[in-house]
């Protein structure tokens, strides 16, 4: 008797369903009540302050912008700095995100881990979530392209300004095991195109690395250690930003300066209360943009700090550092969580390296500066060359960069831009046979954007600094810095 009923039930759930779908229009959302559709809504009406969002159909992994459909055949999911990142690439097999950074077409989601298996509607994300603390970003980038020119821009869209060019629009990111189902659109304003993207399939998940920088609870990626040696220890210099040099410290978000004896670097844990020597510094310049924070604690000057460090030199020049600390600052409510494993530390210097490149390609060392003056002009010119050990100006025929500079500009430290008055107009930059200058900057035969230069030198040394923007024929600046040993030859 049961079989029969629930028989007859799913019959005339079944007559039900099909009666109310071809009553509705074929855009529509069922509402169902205990089995059974009791309303049908079309699809983009709002109804009750409900707004159905249309789905744009697409067929594949692939990404679309506008018209344009491009296939995408790799993907990773990886945690960066607290966020849960996708990354779908048009490269086969890439397992690292390094690999789709190579060449093709790349899209990344980025979004805060508690968005995840939920379907974010772009118009109501605010009322649904805490807009402070929970974001999403979707980014489509040509690598390509983007190596080539500077002022290339992603197609991008975040919760943050996605009415700035889309109508609206929705976002799902789910992930179970190995598997990845992504769905995201975004409805263009007039003048506009359509952003949009789906992927269902294989995920290659690329596991945290155990090296983090950690401030107040949020984890950040360790990106630079440096270490400067002193007569009795190291000092440590760690920081989460994406830098190169240590003079770049100060354009970072946070970072650390870590003293230990090298008679502690032996893994032993050292109480931030205890008597054992250390030195730290802890310089945040990002809550105040205005005014950088700097925490200074050491043995017998902790304040309210508790907590451990450690530093062990694994004697093949990697170090493993880990720093455990509470109660920072004259509020003690600053917390500090970093680890860095046998890792090898930069070498700390404030001088810049003596390189240059055209359009972010492979940097070229420069090795070599003979410096001349020409009275007449009132111009002084450096040669500068990736050969070691030239002195001469006819071994300077075949320099990597000449750069032109006015006397009036020379020795001021500032960069001057080719823009200006005539005095400007003296400064040239000259690079594979082709000389960049006010003149060859403007109008429509113009060979570049613009430029700038630097020229300072003393007691056989010289620094330069050289940019020029955009440069038409490489699709990219031409910048480069040399700092060293210079030649002065007779004038011209």
């Amino acid at each position: 008797m049961k079989q029969k009923i629930f028989l007859l039930f799913a019959m005339l759930v079944g007559f039900a369903m099909q009666t109310m779908a071809k009553a509705a229009t074929p855009d529509s959302v069922f509402v169902v009540k205990n089995g059974i559709i009791v309303s049908a809504y079309e699809v983009g009406k709002n109804v009750d302050n409900i707004t159905f969002e249309k789905k744009v159909k697409l067929d594949g992994n692939c990404v679309k912008i506008g018209d344009e459909v491009i296939e995408m055949k790799s993907a990773l999911i990886t945690t960066v700095n607290n966020y849960k990142c996708v990354y779908l690439s048009t490269l086969e097999g890439c397992t690292t995100v390094d690999a789709m950074l190579k060449g093709g077409k790349l899209l990344q989601v980025a979004l805060t881990p508690a968005l995840l298996d939920k379907e974010l509607t772009f118009s109501t994300f605010n009322n649904e979530f805490d807009a402070e603390n929970e974001f999403f970003q979707v980014a489509y980038t040509d690598v390509d392209e983007a190596k080539k020119n500077d002022d290339y821009e992603p197609v991008t869209v975040t919760s943050a300004d996605w009415s700035t060019y889309y109508t609206g629009g929705s976002l799902n990111v789910s992930i179970s095991e190995d598997k990845l189902s992504l769905h995201m659109q975004a409805m263009p304003k007039s003048g506009e195109v359509l952003f949009a993207a789906q992927y269902n399939g294989a995920v290659t998940e690329m596991k945290e690395t155990p090296n983090h920088f950690t401030v107040d609870g949020k984890r950040y990626e360790m990106r630079a250690v440096f270490a400067e040696k002193k007569t009795d220890g190291i000092n440590f210099y760690l920081t989460p930003g994406n830098i190169d040099n240590a003079n770049e410290l100060t354009n970072c978000y946070y970072y650390v300066r870590l003293f230990v004896p090298q008679s502690s670097m032996d893994g032993r844990v050292l109480s931030v209360q205890g008597n054992q020597k250390y030195e730290l510094t802890f310089v945040d310049n990002v809550t105040d943009v205005n005014n950088a924070q700097t925490i200074d604690i050491s043995n017998g000057a902790s304040a309210s700090a508790t907590g451990t460090i450690s530093v062990l030199d694994n004697g093949n020049g990697t170090y493993t550092i880990k720093l455990n600390i509470e109660k920072l600052g004259n509020k003690a409510d600053r917390t500090l969580d970093v680890v860095y494993e046998e890792g090898t530390p930069k070498e700390y210097t404030l001088a810049l390296p003596s390189v240059y490149s055209v359009a972010d390609g492979k940097a070229v060392n420069l090795k070599s500066a003979v410096l001349t003056h020409d009275d007449a002009a009132g111009v002084y010119t450096v040669y500068l060359s990736a050969k070691a050990g030239v002195t001469t100006l006819t071994g300077m025929a075949d320099a990597d960069i000449v750069v032109t500079m006015p006397d009036a500009f020379v020795n001021d430290d500032a960069l001057h831009g080719f823009s200006g008055d005539e005095t400007n107009a003296k400064i040239s930059v000259k690079y594979a046979g082709v000389t960049y200058s006010q003149a060859t900057v403007k109008g429509s035969t113009a060979l570049a954007l613009g430029g700038n230069a630097k020229l300072t030198f003393a007691d056989g040394k010289a620094n330069v600094d050289f940019t020029v923007f955009n440069i038409k024929k490489y699709k990219g600046a031409l910048k480069g810095h040399y700092e060293g040993n210079v030649t002065s030859t007779l004038k011209l």
